[in-house]
């Protein structure tokens, strides 16, 4: 069957290049395609490099309200990491346990009153 198939291409000039442009144009489409894997891209505010960017400080506690409704303000801190601004807000929720959120704050920090 192979012979038959290559005597068909030999016969058929055509369809041999239009077969080598095929496998060279698939070849090149596998070897693009990328590898990489589609991440939550959300920040949920558990570090500095899941920090939600808020624009003001009522934005923060919006934000803690209603992802922690049930928690408890411990303290707020300021802290800075890797040259940027965050704000930190160290809650205690229902179970007793201390959850912090961090907070980008590179918006609107040291841009004036």
């Amino acid at each position: 069957m192979i012979h038959l198939f290559n005597n068909y291409l030999v016969q058929n000039p055509f369809r041999r290049f239009l077969n080598w442009n095929i496998l060279v144009f698939l070849f090149i489409l596998c070897s693009c395609s990328s590898s990489k894997t589609i991440t939550n891209t959300v920040p949920d505010g558990s570090s500095y490099e899941q920090a939600i960017v808020v624009k003001s400080v009522i934005e923060e506690y919006d934000f803690v309200k209603k992802a922690c409704p049930d928690c408890e303000l411990l303290g707020q801190m300021l802290s800075h990491y890797k040259d940027k601004p965050y704000d930190i807000l160290n809650m205690k929720n229902s179970k007793g346990e201390e959850v912090s959120y961090y907070f980008d704050i590179s918006k609107f920090f040291g841009k004036g009153f």
